[in-house]
């Protein structure tokens, strides 16, 4: 079909709505057209197609058998954009319809032409067409009677939208004469029959409409006025100037008399035409003297028209002044009426607004009324707007011989009507620009008057955004928008409008992940408005708040490792909404993680097990340097998207990283995973950060305890040890002694070295202490000076087990040389060695002992408990051998074990 035009279609729908005739059933003046269209044309088909959105609907049609079809298939679309017939003589062959469904398929088509149904204002609402199966022509004549009879349709069309206004112009009418009771309101025909009464007049004059339709209104004037023809003379003032006014007596029903004034004015039909008169009294009765009060009120109109603010001015048939009342001068700013007698009243205005004089004083002419509105300036050049009415004054002969012009400024009228529209504009502005959503709506009851539904009445673009409904929602009902919309909404605002009563409660639109706070109160009868505030924030706070109080119950509660960080898991994975969410140990050189069981969303595999971070992208550096890693989507993040689909494999699409440190060192891992791209917010980061070190100062908690009884434990199983080398060594020492003073020294020596050995393993890791610290903390009372020993190896640690063994005997090697070799002479040193070697596929630690500068060496005779303590005590310890020799140059002493034996760890008692 022809392309549309929004601003054309919006239009022409517009229109359409006006004459209220889409859907209407079949009518037989339409019908009649269409019939005559077809038998004229001699054509089998005939339609009134009416153009609305994306259809076209028929008013009446023959030999179709249809009432609408889609827009798409529409012919008559080209019509509209014609001004006189269109016709096609075979659609096959024109491009616009050689592929429309109606030509390719059923009815089979081949012939159209169409007159375009236009309104008094040229919008081309659709057409009357015909149709043929065959390719045809219209002649001349065919083609004349095809465009009169869209003329009328539109006169039909018209007819049909008159008589509507008329009924509801009769109905308001009605109403106000009946609501109009200290009036006595009655039409006359032109021979001065009443034709009705108000319920006003039957209760002044006493007659009732029944008694006094079809009478002469002659009947409730006094005898003397009917002998002086003074009915008749009141019609004929009333077509002379428009209206006729009066003070009189007049009779009731009873006989009695009331002094009333009164008003006639000619009725006129639709076309202008004048078919009868209205009359209107009022009982004045209280008025009794009757040329005192004529003259009274005489004088009171005379003072009115003086001082009215309104602008009364006669006009001649030229359209020239020939009288303004003194407040008409006033207000038009004129000293004197000489200034404009004579002038031409139209040359008042200017522009657009003379044109709209010139036409008022036409009609006003051709014994219409003109009106209309429009700014001009006073003489004094002050600018104003004035609300303009042109009427005729007749003369003897009934036809219009000079006009009356009443003009009203109405200048402070306008600027507050522009304020209502500039206020209007703001507040729609506002009701546009609003941030909460807001709509109203109509309920909608069955037979029994339940609720069953609402219909939306007005709808803000941010309860658009929120609900997903556009805006062009309004008119339709919620469940033709939303077919599964729970019943208690529609019940709760039902209620709402039942009792007047506000309520206020929550709803959450899963598909946005939103939740709103909804204000609902009534507006009027079966109204009612609702104001939608987003909580979601809120409600996540909350949410987010009660799952840390959670989270530190049970984990107060709790003194398991594995059953914490299933717990913390649990709650955020939760909480946020998340497929994935745990917390694994990191082992921070293999760059890996292992999962535990975690927390997984139903219905999505777990992902439990040892994970390399490089399979899943290139942020491992962030983790280890302790920086947090946040992807809303890996896809579209440089670090993941060439490992997306590896995450995706395991339902990842977005995820948050929290590093846990320890001494500078990536030690474990808190995550948390959605399978679809999210934007973590701010909130949520804090939220997932608070769960971590919560997590992690509760396994601290478990940690600390269970080093502080790993701790008592090896205290106690050192203490033992320690005892039971000082009896030994106290037994060996004393069973050697020469004399006591010499044991008393050899044992405070040897006990001192033991002490040093267990304070330096106190001082660092339990149970463990650097090779290099060891040894300069046994050979520390024997250095004199620096160039005394000389330390040299590769740094490793040794195990309690062997830590105070090789204290004791490095303390009895500086004790024997301080007393007989290197150590007893200024210039000599001791030199100490150690390397690693493999042996075996087994790592090994080869120690030499090498005293030079000293005095000769010789071999003793005899071993004392000191050399039995290094020669033979020490190396099972070790685990190895021990090699004591005596060359001349100085001793030598070489341990080789395995590096196990050394870093070995005592058991505590309790396991022993």
């Amino acid at each position: 079909m022809a392309g549309g035009n929004k601003q054309v279609d919006g239009l022409r729908r517009h229109e359409l709505a006006s004459y209220d005739i889409l859907d209407t059933p079949a009518e037989t003046e339409f019908d009649d057209i269409v019939r005559v269209a077809s038998e004229t044309c001699g054509m089998p088909v005939s339609l009134i197609s009416l153009l609305d959105g994306e259809r076209q609907w028929f008013k009446a049609e023959t030999g179709f058998g249809r009432n609408e079809t889609p827009l798409s298939q529409s012919i008559c679309a080209y019509t509209v954009q014609q001004d006189d017939v269109f016709e096609i003589e075979d659609l096959t062959l024109d491009a616009r319809t050689s592929d429309n469904p109606l030509v390719t398929g059923g009815p089979e088509v081949r012939f159209y032409a169409g007159a375009p149904l236009r309104t008094a204002d040229g919008v081309a609402l659709g057409a009357l067409c015909v149709l043929d199966t065959k390719p045809n022509k219209l002649t001349p004549s065919q083609a004349f009677v095809l465009r009169t009879l869209a003329h009328q349709v539109m006169t039909t069309l018209e007819l049909r939208r008159s008589l509507r206004q008329r009924r509801e112009t009769d109905r308001r009418n009605t109403a106000i004469l009946e609501s109009a009771l200290d009036y006595a309101i009655v039409s006359l025909d032109l021979a001065g029959i009443v034709t009705s009464w108000s319920p006003g007049a039957e209760r002044i004059l006493g007659w009732d409409e029944a008694e006094m339709r079809g009478k002469p209104a002659h009947v409730f004037f006094t005898d003397e006025d009917v002998a002086n023809g003074v009915p008749e003379q009141e019609m004929a003032l009333a077509l002379l100037s428009g209206r006729g006014a009066d003070e009189r007596w007049h009779v009731r029903k009873d006989g009695s008399r009331f002094w009333a004034n009164g008003e006639m004015m000619p009725l006129r039909d639709e076309h202008d035409r004048h078919e009868g008169f209205l009359k209107i009294l009022r009982d004045r009765t209280e008025q009794r003297n009757a040329a005192a009060k004529e003259q009274a009120d005489a004088a009171f109109m005379r003072g009115v028209l003086s001082s009215s603010a309104d602008c009364i001015k006669v006009l001649d048939p030229d359209a020239r002044l020939t009288f303004m009342n003194e407040g008409g001068l006033a207000v038009m700013e004129a000293d004197d009426f000489n200034q404009v007698k004579g002038c031409d009243w139209t040359g008042f205005w200017k522009g657009r607004a003379q044109m709209d004089a010139k036409a008022a004083f036409w009609a006003a002419l051709a014994g219409g009324t003109g009106h209309f509105q429009a700014p001009a300036e006073t003489l004094k050049g002050t600018a104003k707007w004035w609300d303009v009415q042109v009427t005729p004054i007749r003369g003897a002969d009934g036809r219009p011989e000079r006009l009356l012009v009443v003009s009203r400024d109405v200048t402070a009228q306008r600027a507050s009507e522009q304020r209502i529209v500039e206020s209007e504009k703001r507040w729609r502005g506002l009701f546009e620009g609003m941030q909460e959503g807001f709509f109203s709506g109509e309920i909608i009851r069955n037979a029994n008057g339940k609720a069953t539904d609402y219909r939306f009445v007005e709808i803000n673009p941010a309860f658009a955004a929120q609900s997903g409904l556009p805006v062009e929602t309004v008119g339709r009902t919620v469940r033709e928008a939303i077919p599964d919309i729970p019943d208690w909404l529609i019940e709760t605002y039902a209620r709402v409008v039942d009792t007047g009563t506000p309520e206020v409660f929550e709803i959450s639109v899963p598909q946005l992940g939103r939740v709103f706070e909804v204000r609902a109160y009534r507006e009027a009868e079966n109204r009612f408005a609702a104001m939608f505030i987003d909580v979601s924030d809120r409600k996540q706070a909350e949410t987010r708040r009660a799952a840390l109080a959670e989270l530190g119950d049970r984990l107060r509660n709790s003194d398991d490792a594995g059953e914490i960080a299933c717990v913390a898991a649990e709650i955020l994975g939760r909480t946020l909404g998340l497929s994935h969410a745990g917390y694994g140990a990191v082992d921070h050189d293999r760059e890996t993680i292992a999962v535990g069981d975690g927390w997984t969303a139903p219905g999505i595999p777990g992902i439990g097990g040892v994970h390399s971070f490089r399979d899943y992208g290139s942020y491992i550096e962030n983790l280890k340097s302790g920086r947090a890693v946040i992807i809303d989507d890996v896809a579209n993040d440089v670090r993941t998207a060439n490992d997306a689909e590896a995450l995706a494999a395991i339902h990842v699409r977005s995820l948050l990283n929290l590093p846990l440190m320890e001494h500078g060192r990536f030690v474990a891992l808190l995550f948390a995973l959605k399978a679809k791209p999210y934007a973590w917010t701010g909130e949520e980061i804090s939220f997932a950060n608070n769960i971590a070190d919560r997590t992690r100062a509760a396994l601290a908690r478990i940690e600390a305890e269970e080093r502080q009884r790993t701790l008592n434990l090896e205290l106690s199983h050192r203490m033992k040890n320690m005892l039971a080398m000082v009896q030994s060594i106290a037994t060996q020492t004393m069973r050697t002694a020469t004399d006591l003073n010499a044991a008393k020294d050899v044992l405070a020596g040897r006990l001192i070295a033991l002490s040093k050995s267990h304070d330096l393993l106190l001082g660092g890791e339990i149970g463990s202490a650097p090779i290099e610290t060891l040894i300069e903390s046994a050979l520390q009372t024997h250095r004199d000076n620096p160039g005394r020993f000389v330390l040299k190896g590769p740094t490793f640690t040794i195990g309690s087990k062997a830590a105070m063994s090789l204290s004791l005997m490095l303390h009895e090697l500086a004790t024997n040389a301080a007393k007989y070799g290197a150590l007893s002479t200024a210039q000599g040193k001791v030199s100490v060695e150690w390397t690693l070697r493999e042996d075996g596929g087994e790592p090994h630690c080869a120690l030499r002992w090498l005293e030079q500068g000293g005095p000769v060496v010789k071999a003793p005779t005899r071993s004392g408990f000191g050399s039995r303590l290094i020669g033979r005590g020490l190396a099972g310890n070790f685990g190895g051998e021990v090699d004591l020799s005596y060359p001349a140059t100085g001793v030598m002493c070489t341990i080789d074990a395995p590096l196990r034996g050394l870093q070995a760890e005592d058991a505590p008692a309790t396991n022993r």
